[in-house]
């Protein structure tokens, strides 16, 4: 019954018509979860004390901490949704072959990069299929798509951008749909771009922001009573 349809439930027909799993067989044997500080404790610890509803991760890569986030979300919110968006295409840096193991793990094929299959594949290996919900666009595009369907995250983590001006955009895009009240965390402080683009913001909105290792976070102000 439609009474009965849950978030995601709703989301995948709306997005897609169809479970974007269906039909899907995973291309490896055992999870692949290649990736950098997904692992990161600041990530549980901020899922435990949120306990948010639906999570966006932006720019997941393999799905290393996309894993992380579901795992923590499923030991208390059994209804939850984490949506990971990534354009499944590799950052810049990544296309080189001096970077041997990461232009690997592109998986070219015929001239483009086809991780996208990786991700799904680590995902359904990883038990999470019911509850994590890829979509395949830009940062500022997916944004764009949650908002047209009335999505509204209690947590992003942010890691996509390591420019500047790129890094700015997401922060600004992702805290424009946050929750009032929410967590926006991010990684990758120790890039001086990032940095650079964490403090612009945070000076900007004059609201402060904490720093884990590479974690950073800040708290969007909740709306007056």
């Amino acid at each position: 019954p439609e009474s009965e349809m849950t978030m995601r439930d709703v989301l995948v027909e709306e997005l897609f018509g169809q479970s974007p799993y269906s039909g899907f067989t995973p291309i490896i044997d055992e999870p692949n979860l290649q990736g950098w500080n997904g692992l990161h404790p600041a990530l549980e610890r901020h899922v435990v004390r949120e306990q948010p509803a639906v999570i966006v991760d932006v720019g997941v890569w393999h799905g290393q901490s996309t894993v992380t986030l579901a795992r923590a979300q499923a030991k208390s919110r059994a209804d939850g949704m984490v949506i990971a968006v990534d354009t499944f295409l590799g950052s810049p840096e990544h296309w080189t072959r001096t970077r041997s193991d990461v232009h690997q793990a592109l998986n070219f094929r015929h001239g483009r990069p086809s991780f996208y299959d990786t991700f799904l594949s680590n995902i359904v290996l990883s038990g999470l299929a019911d509850r994590v919900l890829p979509i395949a666009q830009t940062s500022e595009n997916a944004a764009l798509i949650l908002k047209r369907v009335g999505v509204v995250p209690d947590l992003v983590h942010v890691d996509a951008a390591h420019e500047y001006e790129p890094a700015l955009r997401d922060i600004e895009t992702w805290w424009g749909i946050l929750r009032p009240g929410g967590l926006l965390v991010g990684d990758d402080f120790l890039w001086p771009s990032v940095a650079r683009a964490v403090v612009h913001f945070s000076d900007r909105c004059a609201i402060s922001f904490d720093v884990d290792g590479p974690k950073w976070w800040l708290r969007k102000p909740a709306d007056p009573a």
